[in-house]
């Protein structure tokens, strides 16, 4: 078996949690009175990046704006906004049939952590993580290869092409490469497939059933 830890993104890699994270968004922006008309039709780009990072890139927010948008932010989704997603289809199927081949599983997001334990809580699949790692609230660690290499350090692992790290953003991606770890891209979720070939992944997948496969 060539790997023996994967570590998964949360957000268009284990569930589709468009709807909460949108919601939240608009929450956030109705609260800050910002007009319909400054706000992008497309609100993708905001999955991937950490929560503030996203606000300044997207809406060209000042850092101090940035903060209070995230507060708003989290209003919602603290409530609400986290519970509304779904598993994709043939994640549970795929996650058990790597953890009952030997593989160990375990969570890197850059969603706050509180939220992410949260919501691998409620999927009932909490059991076949090993840990689940997240950024700080006040957006500390939100670096997709400090929270690897934080991860990893959980672990009690060192670096090394036997870990992976899955996700289907260019972030998840580099800093998998930035760690030292391998990595997996998936085309089912929210990155443009030109956007996740241009960071030349060890593996692409392009079904959750498919991420079987990760075990061969």
């Amino acid at each position: 078996m060539k790997y023996q830890h994967v570590f998964f993104d949360l957000d268009g890699t284990l569930i589709d949690s468009k709807k909460g994270i949108f919601n939240s968004v608009q929450y956030s922006l109705n609260s800050m009175h910002i007009p319909f008309e400054d706000r992008p039709s497309d609100l993708n780009p905001f999955i991937g990046p950490p929560l503030r990072d996203s606000f300044m890139n997207l809406f060209h927010f000042s850092p101090e704006i940035a903060e209070e948008a995230t507060t708003k932010y989290r209003e919602y989704y603290s409530t609400k906004g986290l519970y509304e997603y779904e598993l994709y289809d043939g994640i549970p199927e795929a996650l058990e049939f790597l953890a009952g081949s030997g593989l160990l599983l375990s969570v890197v997001t850059s969603k706050a952590e509180i939220y992410a334990k949260l919501i691998i809580k409620s999927t009932g699949l909490k059991h076949l993580f090993q840990t689940i790692t997240g950024c700080e609230t006040d957006g500390r660690r939100s670096d997709k290869q400090e929270l690897i290499l934080h991860s990893l350090y959980k672990l009690k692992l060192k670096a090394s092409s036997g870990s992976i790290m899955v996700g289907d953003r260019l972030y998840d991606i580099r800093g998998a490469k930035e760690a030292g770890i391998s990595s997996c891209a998936v085309l089912y979720g929210y990155g443009s497939r030109k956007e996740l070939i241009a960071e030349k992944p060890d593996i692409i997948i392009k079904s959750p059933g498919d991420l079987r496969f990760i075990a061969s």
